[in-house]
């Protein structure tokens, strides 16, 4: 009953972060359109529009950060494996659950600084500080650090129980 539940919540985080990571793909067309538009404005028609400079870093720092978790999940980070690949299998996987630690140590502390900052911003209405004349609200946009910190803090600790298992010799059940 137990173990059931475990790989059910353990399949539930994996969908969350596939999901997340895929959804959030979708944000390449607006990005691509609207440099695209930005570039012929300016080379065209010597008038880029001020929201074409703040608009692609919003679209591009929400698909970064949501994405974070679905990269984690299919281990697709950039990784040095020199080292690894030489130590024994069991070291390998001491070697993991200590990285799966690591990242959930930090996450906690992106998750906890990220909401203050979110919530100071949102109390002050905070707006962008590049002085144009567009000068959007970014308080908003802050809130993803927070969200992007909860859903690879799930990852992790998705990872570290299969890493668990892994180490006490029991069936690791990699859900897609």
């Amino acid at each position: 009953m137990v173990k059931s539940k475990m790989r059910s919540i353990l399949r539930a985080i994996d969908k969350i972060s596939y999901w997340s990571g895929k959804i959030v793909s979708f944000l390449i067309i607006p990005l691509t359109l609207v440099i695209c538009y930005t570039i012929i404005m300016r080379k065209f028609f010597s008038s880029a529009p001020d929201w074409g400079f703040e608009v692609p870093i919003f679209l591009y720092g929400i698909g970064i950060m949501i994405a974070g978790a679905e990269v984690l999940r299919v281990n697709g980070h950039i990784s040095v494996d020199v080292i690894p690949r030489l130590l024994p299998a069991k070291a390998q996987v001491i070697l993991k659950i200590f990285s799966s630690t690591i990242i959930i140590i930090v996450c906690l502390f992106m998750a906890w600084q990220g909401y203050n900052s979110a919530l100071s911003s949102t109390l002050i209405n905070e707006h962008s500080s590049h002085q144009s004349s567009f000068n959007p609200p970014i308080w908003w946009f802050r809130w993803f650090i927070p969200l992007s910190a909860i859903l690879v803090l799930l990852q992790a600790i998705r990872q570290l129980a299969n890493e668990i298992l892994e180490l006490l010799g029991k069936e690791n059940e990699d859900v897609t």
